[in-house]
């Protein structure tokens, strides 16, 4: 599961939010059920920023929402991530999104970051 989201955090982190997506779910069979929704929620954020990439502002805004509602149960540190880090930047960017203020240039300049945290 660890080499799972690193792999995640790999594609998340270089703007290849798709490849995100793929790498947590080929992860989901090895997925404790107490991380299921996590999981969901990570690919659903994931998918989210695809579909900004896109130019799908409706689509993102949706599954920004439905991945952050699955992720903000966890906390902060959940599945050794920087979960609150990740939570906050969602959040602004749903807020920008929902309001029409979302620029997509300022995105790609400071993309969001998935950050896997130290082994404990």
């Amino acid at each position: 599961m660890r080499r799972r989201l690193i792999d995640a955090a790999r594609e998340f982190n270089a703007g290849r939010y798709f490849e995100a997506h793929e790498a947590l779910e080929e992860g989901l069979d090895d997925v404790p059920g107490e991380l299921w929704e996590l999981f969901i929620g990570l690919i659903q954020i994931a998918v989210g920023y695809h579909k900004i990439s896109q130019g799908l502002a409706s689509g993102a805004t949706r599954m920004l929402a439905l991945g952050l509602e699955k992720v903000e149960p966890f906390p902060a540190d959940a599945a050794d991530l920087d979960l609150a880090g990740l939570r906050e930047r969602a959040r602004r960017d749903l807020e920008r999104l929902r309001s029409g203020r979302l620029d997509t240039a300022e995105l790609e300049r400071r993309p969001p970051r998935l950050r896997p945290l130290g082994r404990r």
